[in-house]
C-alpha cells in the first residue's frame, strides 16, 4: 500500500524555491536532484509536478551532504513566499485577518508543501500553530521543523506587509550550541527548546487585527479554486464514503473523529491514515459536508437561519453565520433562493 508521501504530489515550484535558497548559498541542488533520481530540466518547467516522497529524497541527500547545519531550514523557509503557494496563498491574502487566514490555510494544508500535520491550538495566553514531526524520519526532523516554522512566519509578514507581532516560538529539539540568537533573529520572537511542541504562539488581539488586504468577494473566489484542485488531487475513494456515511448517520450530530473511528472498529490513528491515503483530512471532509448540506437546506428547504445552524452541528448561530461568510462571501439569510454551484467548505 502507497504511504501518503507516495501519492502526494506538488507544483516544482517547492523545489525551485530551494534551489534558489541554496543559490545564495552557493551551493547547486543539481547533485541532490540526480541522488532522488529527479532530472535537473524538472525545475525549467512551470506546470511540472513532483512526489512528496521525492521531495524529502533530494533534502535527504542535501541534508546527507551538507552535514545538516542547524538553522539551515530557517534560511530556506524564508524563501516561501505566500505566492508560491497559488491560489491558496491568495485565499489567504484577501482574508479578513490573520485569524482567519491561519484557519482557512490548516483547513487546506493538503494545498501546502508541508508533510507535517499542522493544527490550530488554544494555548489559554494565546493561539498557537502546531507544527507535529513525529511521523517524520528523526533525520529530517530539525530541518523540516525549522523550515516551516520560517515559511509560516515569512507567510504571515506577506499577510501583513510586515512581521506581526509574535509572542514566541518552540521547539521540540535541543538548542544547538550557542545559535539560539539566530533562531531569535530569523522568526523575530523569543525562542524556546526541548519544548512539548513545535509551534508559533500569537496574541488574541494580533490574531484579530483586520488584514490590509481583506476582500471577502475575492476570498471566496479563490477558496472554489482551492476546492477545485483539492478535488483534482482526491478524486473518489469507497472509504471515504463509508466515513461519509457515519458522519451523516445522526441528524444534527456531527461527530468527533474518535467516535467515527469506534463506530467504523478502528484506531484513531489508522483512520486518520487511510483518509490521508485518500488524501482528505477528517476536519476538511466534515466541513465539505456540512458546506453542502447548508447550501441545500437554505436553497431547497426554506429553513431559517438558527434552523439550519442547529442541524448543522453549531452551537450559536452566529458562527455558523461567519462560517458561510467565509465559504461564500455572503450572509446564509441573503443566500436563500440561490442555486450556486456546490463547493467544499471550511468550518470553525
Amino acid at each position: 500500500m502507497k504511504s501518503d508521501l507516495d501519492r502526494r504530489r506538488w507544483p516544482v515550484t517547492s523545489l525551485c524555491v530551494l534551489r534558489d535558497a541554496l543559490a545564495a548559498r552557493q551551493v547547486d541542488i543539481a547533485p541532490y536532484l540526480a541522488a532522488a533520481g529527479l532530472p535537473a530540466a524538472l525545475l525549467s518547467d512551470p506546470a511540472a509536478e513532483v512526489l512528496a516522497s521525492a521531495e524529502l529524497r533530494v533534502i535527504s541527500a542535501m541534508l546527507g551532504d551538507l552535514g545538516d547545519p542547524p538553522g539551515l531550514g530557517l534560511h530556506v523557509g524564508q524563501y516561501y513566499r505566500v505566492a508560491a503557494y497559488g491560489v491558496w496563498g491568495f485565499a489567504l491574502l484577501a482574508s479578513a485577518t490573520l485569524r482567519s487566514a491561519l484557519a482557512l490555510g490548516l483547513e487546506y494544508q493538503d494545498l501546502t508543501y508541508s508533510v507535517m500535520p499542522i493544527a490550530f491550538v488554544d494555548r489559554g495566553e494565546g493561539s498557537a500553530v502546531n507544527f507535529d514531526d513525529r511521523d517524520l524520519p528523526q533525520p529530517l526532523r530539525r530541518y523540516m521543523v525549522e523550515r516551516d516554522i520560517a515559511a509560516a512566519r515569512r507567510i504571515a509578514s506577506d499577510l501583513w506587509g510586515e512581521a506581526p507581532a509574535c509572542q514566541g516560538a518552540r521547539f521540540r529539539f535541543a538548542e544547538p550550541a550557542g545559535l539560539a540568537g539566530l533562531y531569535e533573529s530569523a522568526l523575530q520572537c523569543p525562542v524556546e527548546f526541548d519544548a512539548g511542541a513545535n509551534e508559533i504562539l500569537y496574541g488574541q488581539d494580533d490574531l484579530d487585527r483586520p488584514l490590509p488586504q481583506a476582500n471577502p468577494v475575492v476570498a471566496s473566489l479563490h477558496v472554489e479554486a482551492c476546492h477545485e484542485r483539492l478535488r483534482r488531487l482526491r478524486g473518489q475513494d469507497p472509504f471515504v464514503e463509508t466515513v461519509t456515511a457515519c458522519i451523516l448517520a445522526r441528524p444534527g450530530h456531527f461527530p468527533d473523529l474518535p467516535e467515527v473511528a469506534a463506530e467504523l472498529r478502528l484506531s484513531e490513528r489508522s483512520l486518520r491514515r487511510r483518509l490521508a491515503e485518500a488524501g482528505i483530512g477528517y476536519r476538511d471532509l466534515v466541513a465539505r459536508l456540512r458546506h453542502d448540506l447548508a447550501v441545500d437546506m437554505l436553497t431547497e428547504t426554506g429553513m431559517a437561519v438558527e434552523a439550519v445552524a442547529e442541524r448543522l452541528g453549531y452551537a450559536e448561530t452566529a458562527s455558523f453565520t461567519h462560517a458561510f461568510r467565509r465559504w461564500t462571501g455572503q450572509s446564509p439569510s441573503r443566500f436563500g433562493g440561490r442555486r450556486p454551484p456546490r463547493s467544499g467548505a471550511l468550518v470553525q
